[in-house]
């Protein structure tokens, strides 16, 4: 089991166009809640909507991974521009990593995974064989019992990556 992130930023406002060149990536994969916006948030802010356009203009191809609903992902993606993304997509599991890779005509290894759970979005994106990116959550604590349980559960791993230097 690698669950352990390739990289850890701060948040998605870190991976610019020339964060993904410095890394030969060319494709993003997209959690939604914690993410993008924080949980139960409508749209994201309009920092992180330009942020996307960048991406968009510099030839990033985006698509959205995420385990809720087709109804919600979808007009999600529809609000913010991004025409591909996988619903249900079972995460940890790698399947909806690899569907993304498609729809996006890359190889897993050129496209970087950002997402702010350890036990769904980083370990589903290195099972997949993508550049793993955890970033801190929009609003922790504001999420569901057993979200808040699985928190609990990355306290180690996050303890290890402090000692690492690899999170502040």
């Amino acid at each position: 089991m690698n669950i352990i992130p390739d990289d850890c930023r701060t948040g998605i406002m870190e991976i610019t166009p020339a964060y993904l060149e410095e890394r030969g990536l060319g494709g993003v994969i997209l959690d939604i809640d914690n993410t993008l916006i924080g949980h139960n948030v409508p749209l994201p802010t309009a920092e992180v909507m330009g942020l996307l356009e960048e991406l968009r203009g510099a030839g990033i191809r985006l698509c959205v991974v995420s385990n809720n609903r087709r109804g919600r992902v979808a007009a999600f993606c529809e609000k913010i521009g991004v025409e591909d993304y996988v619903w249900d997509a079972l995460k940890p599991a790698a399947a909806g990593y690899e569907r993304a890779a498609r729809l996006m005509d890359l190889p897993p290894e050129k496209i970087a995974a950002v997402g702010d759970q350890i036990y769904t979005d980083v370990w589903g994106a290195r099972r997949a064989g993508c550049y793993a990116v955890l970033l801190r959550p929009i609003h922790k604590g504001k999420e569901g019992l057993f979200i808040a349980f699985k928190r609990l559960l990355e306290k180690p791993v996050l303890f290890y990556l402090k000692c690492k230097g690899m999170i502040k």
